[in-house]
């Protein structure tokens, strides 16, 4: 796993809050599942997929109501794929 591929999911979720419905997050969710399987880090990918799933649950408030909630489950979910890109891409994260 890289953080290009997270970071492609990452633009994928900003384009869905822009837009709500113009990308499938299913789809995504199922990208980051294989992610999971292929490489460590178990419990940050399954922290991850939660934060997308919230934020697929959440495109239709966003998309009738702007919904601040909505809002909140596309930030978290974010965040969390920024955590993800961080970890992978910062390998030497430990205080010395």
């Amino acid at each position: 796993m890289d953080d290009r591929s997270i970071a492609t999911h990452q633009k994928k979720l900003e384009q869905s809050f822009d837009q709500p419905g113009a990308y499938d997050l299913e789809q995504c969710l199922r990208e980051l599942e294989q992610l999971k399987e292929q490489g460590g880090k178990q419990q940050m990918m399954e922290d991850v997929i939660r934060a997308v799933t919230h934020a697929k649950n959440a495109q239709a408030q966003l998309a009738n109501a702007g919904d601040e909630s909505a809002t909140n489950a596309f930030a978290e979910a974010y965040r969390a794929l920024d955590q993800v890109i961080e970890s992978y891409s910062n390998i030497d994260n430990d205080p010395v």
